[in-house]
């Protein structure tokens, strides 16, 4: 997951985001599934931070080291995490990933 720390996620571009009831919901480009950042205790606010905090301009490890200063967590588990979450939401269409301070999706050559 090392080489996911210099990504720069960003919401996907066909995906719409909602915050209703103090919980953040997703939809990506062709879904009929909502994502919500839930777990047993209610929303996730670190998930939701992850999400607010992918704007094209922070790579993994700037969200990473972000979430160490907002909240008391391990930074190895924290790296780890939040690059196996931002893989998960590239793989399901919620985030893509940018070239770093552009704000634009990365494109596969033709």
């Amino acid at each position: 997951m090392d080489d996911w720390l210099s990504a720069v996620p960003r919401l996907h571009p066909d995906a719409v985001s909602v915050r209703s009831r103090g919980v953040l919901s997703v939809l990506g480009p062709g879904e009929t599934f909502l994502h919500t950042f839930e777990d047993d205790a209610g929303a996730s606010e670190v998930a939701e931070r992850i999400l607010e905090l992918a704007d094209g301009e922070r790579s993994v490890e700037d969200i990473s080291r972000q979430l160490c200063e907002e909240f008391d967590v391990d930074p190895a588990l924290c790296r780890q995490d939040t690059a196996r979450f931002v893989a998960l939401l590239v793989e399901r269409q919620v985030l893509v990933l940018a070239a770093r301070g552009t704000g634009s999706p990365l494109r596969r050559k033709e």
